[in-house]
C-alpha cells in the first residue's frame, strides 16, 4: 500500500524502518524508542503507517485494530517539519486503510495540553467523548477521549 498526497508519500511501516521514523518523536513527553516500534510492529493487531516528505522519513502513526474499531496509539511528525500538513495527510490515508479493513470508527486519547494536536483532530472530524483526570503519565496530566466515525465503504 502507497498512496500520495501532494509530496506526501505514505505507505506501511516496516521494521527496517524504525531506526529512522523512531527518533521522530523524541521530544515528545513520552516518546517511544526505537525498540518499542519494533515491538509494536510486530503485534498482530498493530497497523502502523510511515509518511515521507520528498522521500525522507516525516512521520509515522500506529494503531490497534480490534474488530471494527482503530485506536490511535501514536503519531509523530518530526519537529522542523511540523505545519505542512505531514500529520493530516499520513492520518487520512492511514484511516481510509482502516476502513478497507473493516474498522467503522477511530478512538484516540490526547492530552488536554496539546492544542496543535486538538486542533488537527478536530479538522479531521473527531468529537471528544469525555476528559479524564490523571489519564497520562510522565508527566501526569488530563486527557481527552475522541472519536471518528469512517464513512461505509462502497462496495
Amino acid at each position: 500500500m502507497v498512496r500520495r498526497e501532494g509530496l506526501i508519500t505514505v505507505a506501511l511501516l516496516e521494521m527496517r524502518d524504525c531506526p529512522a521514523y523512531a527518533p521522530l518523536c523524541a521530544d515528545a513527553p513520552d516518546p517511544w524508542t526505537e525498540e518499542e516500534l519494533a515491538a509494536e510492529l510486530e503485534k498482530p493487531s498493530s497497523r502502523c503507517f510511515a509518511a515521507r516528505l520528498d522521500g525522507e522519513p516525516a512521520g509515522f502513526a500506529c494503531f490497534s485494530l480490534f474488530d471494527q474499531a482503530a485506536e490511535l496509539e501514536t503519531v509523530a511528525v518530526g519537529t522542523a517539519l511540523r505545519g505542512q500538513g505531514i500529520a493530516g495527510a499520513l492520518l487520512r490515508t492511514a484511516f481510509a486503510a482502516l476502513a478497507e479493513e473493516g474498522a467503522t470508527r477511530c478512538l484516540l486519547e490526547v492530552r488536554c495540553s496539546n492544542a496543535p494536536a486538538l486542533a488537527l483532530y478536530q479538522r479531521l472530524g473527531f468529537v471528544r467523548l469525555a476528559r479524564r483526570a490523571g489519564l497520562f503519565d510522565r508527566p501526569r496530566e488530563d486527557g481527552f477521549t475522541m472519536e471518528l466515525g469512517f464513512a461505509p465503504q462502497r462496495e
